[in-house]
């Protein structure tokens, strides 16, 4: 159907103007341009939890994630579209360690921190003897079944404790925030595939095909050269050029159905008065927790599942300090902390080492994770998170360190966690909203997939939907 016999009088209202919300909006536009798209953000600015700012002379430090997948093509192929395709950069230091009494680096082969080669793991001075012999047990055991849906249930029977705590939790963990013994197995595919195609995990692994030699000598990682944060800027800059409205400090109460035309009603408060917005869809790109209350008088069952979402918070402080000050051993991207050996930090990033562009001044830049699911503490001083992050790493790296600037990013409950059957629970909560309200969509990290390229897939399959029923 030609893009005119869209009418002018369709509205499409998006609640959340994170990078799911601005690629659904996007997406609209462009397949539909004389729709009508309005974008309702509660925070001053766009980009959710992307955000990148100036930080000790560096004029773009990001205050949450730094890069995205590559190989998962939705984010590389919007940068592309924005503009940014020739401004992309990758890592220049790939390995990590894990910290245990010391740094160790993390085998070869491994996927998710699921060992996939015994061979490495055998060499690494990270796992016990004891706890390498119970690893390769996965070769003989029995098939572990799947039903409790969850990673550590599943991975510790195929694994061992040691493994787990040591390898799996903080590699998942640290991309999630979470504890993966209450996180699905199913909302992570890489695991799940592994768990589901036959009895051994390590047999599994070694059937998989390897990919080809360009694809594995390829970047792992990319991200825009002024970081995380222009991707944003270039995706909100082609909603508005596209003629979509992006109104800022607008917070959304409650939706509801308009009359018996299929159409509804947005309620919202901005700079302290009251509007609505009639919508003939609404997409709602919001955290699922804090989008209950849009529902709790048109959809009360909607509103008491979305309730149940539990989010995570995280504390990023970003720290510059001489770079004589860095011992030597502090090598590579970075390092994790299992939960065993946990006191506040669970990841420290050695980003001016990680990043060329970030390595142009006399200072190393660390930015440091703090907090997860079930260890929330964002609400210490700014006085106390720096003595935790101070004392933690002098604890791992035996260095007393004196930053030259400090910025602390707090993310209050803004990491989803997908709990055991979070795939039957968001399948229900859709459910019941399609009986309901069925011209109102979910779309966002909350439901199905954390990560800046699962993010943009769901908002531009939403928009493909919402085109696809309106011509």
């Amino acid at each position: 159907m030609p893009e005119e016999s869209i009418s002018t009088e369709l509205h499409v209202v998006i609640i959340g103007a994170g990078i799911t919300g601005l690629s659904c909006a996007r997406s609209l536009l462009t397949a539909a341009p004389h729709l009508r798209v309005t974008i309702l953000e509660s925070r001053p600015t766009t980009g959710g939890v992307i955000r990148t700012s100036p930080f000790a002379g560096l004029p773009h430090v990001d205050e949450a994630a730094d890069a995205f997948l590559l190989r998962v093509p939705f984010a590389a192929q919007l940068a592309n579209e924005v503009g940014l395709g020739e401004q992309l950069t990758s890592p220049v230091s790939a390995h990590a360690s894990v910290w245990r009494n010391g740094l160790h680096r993390l085998p070869a082969g491994l996927l998710l921190g699921v060992p996939t080669q015994l061979s490495s793991l055998a060499t690494s001075r990270l796992i016990s003897p004891l706890g390498k012999l119970r690893a390769a047990l996965d070769l003989v055991l029995p098939r572990t079944s799947v039903a409790s849906d969850s990673i550590g249930t599943y991975m510790r029977r195929r694994f061992g404790n040691e493994v787990h705590n040591m390898l799996i939790d903080p590699l998942v963990g640290s991309i999630y925030a979470a504890d993966t013994d209450h996180f699905s197995l199913e909302m992570v595919p890489q695991l799940s595939a592994l768990a589901s195609k036959s009895r051994s995990v390590l047999l599994t692994a070694r059937r998989m095909p390897q990919p080809a030699a360009n694809i594995a000598a390829s970047p792992i990682f990319g991200a825009p050269l002024t970081g995380m944060g222009a991707l944003i800027t270039a995706t909100q800059q082609a909603v508005e050029k596209l003629g979509g409205t992006i109104r800022l400090n607008s917070h959304v109460s409650s939706v509801e159905p308009a009359s018996s035309d299929g159409k509804y009603f947005v309620h919202f408060t901005a700079n302290g008065v009251s509007e609505t917005l009639t919508a003939n869809h609404v997409v709602v790109c919001s955290p699922a927790k804090h989008s209950a209350g849009f529902f709790s008088e048109s959809a009360p069952q909607v509103s008491q599942l979305l309730a149940q979402s539990s989010h995570a918070s995280v504390v990023m402080v970003a720290l510059a300090i001489p770079k004589e000050s860095l011992p030597q051993k502090a090598s590579g991207s970075g390092y994790l902390v299992p939960k065993p050996e946990q006191r506040f930090i669970t990841a420290v990033s050695f980003a001016s080492q990680k990043w060329a562009h970030l390595n142009t001044t006399d200072s190393a830049i660390l930015r440091v994770s703090l907090g997860r699911d079930g260890m929330p503490l964002h609400e210490h001083s700014d006085e106390e998170l720096t003595s935790f992050v101070l004392a933690d790493i002098k604890r791992h790296l035996l260095v007393d360190l004196e930053p030259t600037a400090l910025r602390i990013t707090r993310w209050k409950e803004s990491f989803p966690q997908y709990r055991p059957h979070h795939v039957a629970h968001v399948e229900h909560l859709e459910n019941h909203l399609a009986t309901k309200m069925p011209q109102v969509h979910l779309a966002g990290a909350s439901f199905r997939g954390i990560g800046v390229p699962s993010c943009i897939q769901q908002g531009v399959a939403t928009a493909q939907k919402i085109i696809s029923s309106i011509q």
